[in-house]
């Protein structure tokens, strides 16, 4: 069996948890960086391996690579190359974006908080306006471990968040990196909670997940107040919300995260995180992850 594992940034840990299960699993994994491919005469190729020679892909993570993903796409389809995720195959790298997500869980009827985008930030105060404090606004093009969350208390809390995104485009361009551009902002209800889930799902069904702590109620809302915890037994609902979002997104492999209203007692979709990492869920679960996401590319 020989896969390909395509992706844009190198998580040293995460593939060497790949490639050492792969080993013991008679796997042949090959790492690729989607720069390093090239397109010539119709074939896309690595190191001269043509791509259609693997028995199948998986894309470990996407990002920003939309014109590789989309070439990709359109090779696989030719060639009947089976690809993990879904998703991939359909609305491609532009399901990253919280706007898209936020459509296809709404209008699949899925529990999602009450939510609004708009493009800048005139707009963004002219729609709060509207809106009960607290709300949360996101980033839709996302932001790695939270840091693209914020938790507005009134509205003098919008310039905070322009100043601290002007600081970090500032500090981008001086190291000549890639800029967040300051527009695309979803806004959600805030649902009061005690803390939220993390449930890692493969092929549409739950192998495990913990908890968290409710997060700082701060600005950035990134840091939950203490460490996450092991849960033995996850709530009925909180599996059957986590696999079905994750198979109307098309994600195959997800890391989706999950309050319940300490009101009402709902629970609801807060994010489906594809390509997610996994060493604190192995940590607290005490399942192999990489083992999982591995076993089921095989068999698919």
């Amino acid at each position: 069996m020989k896969i390909a594992y395509l992706h844009r940034i190198t998580f040293d840990e995460s593939e060497a948890r790949f490639l050492k299960e792969a080993v013991e699993m008679g796997i042949e994994l090959a790492p690729i960086k989607y720069r390093k491919l090239r397109l010539v005469d119709g074939k896309i190729s690595f190191n001269e391996i043509d791509l259609a020679d693997f028995d199948g892909w998986y894309f470990r993570s996407v990002g920003s690579e939309l014109e590789w993903s989309k070439l990709l796409q359109l090779y696989a389809r030719k060639h009947g190359i089976p690809v993990v995720d879904e998703y991939l195959m359909t609305e491609g790298p532009l399901r990253r974006f919280k706007s898209i997500m936020t459509w296809q869980l709404l209008e699949a009827g899925v529990n999602y908080p009450k939510s609004a985008y708009v493009e800048t930030i005139n707009d963004l105060k002219k729609e709060l306006t509207r809106w009960e404090f607290p709300a949360i606004v996101k980033l839709s093009q996302g932001g790695r471990h939270g840091m693209g969350t914020f938790w507005i208390r009134e509205m003098e809390d919008v310039e905070k968040l322009v100043h601290v995104l002007e600081g970090r485009r500032e500090k981008a361009k001086e190291k000549g990196e890639k800029q967040v551009p300051l527009r695309g902002f979803l806004i959600q209800e805030y649902i009061r909670n005690d803390g939220d889930y993390r449930v890692m799902t493969v092929g549409y069904k739950c192998i495990g997940g913990f908890k968290r702590q409710v997060k700082e109620e701060k600005l950035i809302l990134n840091k939950s107040q203490g460490n996450s915890i092991a849960v033995k037994d996850l709530p009925v609902d909180v599996v059957e919300i986590a696999e079905r979002a994750a198979r109307v997104l098309g994600v195959e492999v997800a890391g989706t995260d999950i309050i319940r209203d300490t009101e009402s007692g709902k629970v609801y979709i807060v994010e489906v995180n594809e390509a997610p990492q996994f060493k604190v869920f192995e940590k607290r679960t005490k399942v192999n992850a990489a083992k999982a996401i591995l076993k089921y590319c095989v068999n698919k």
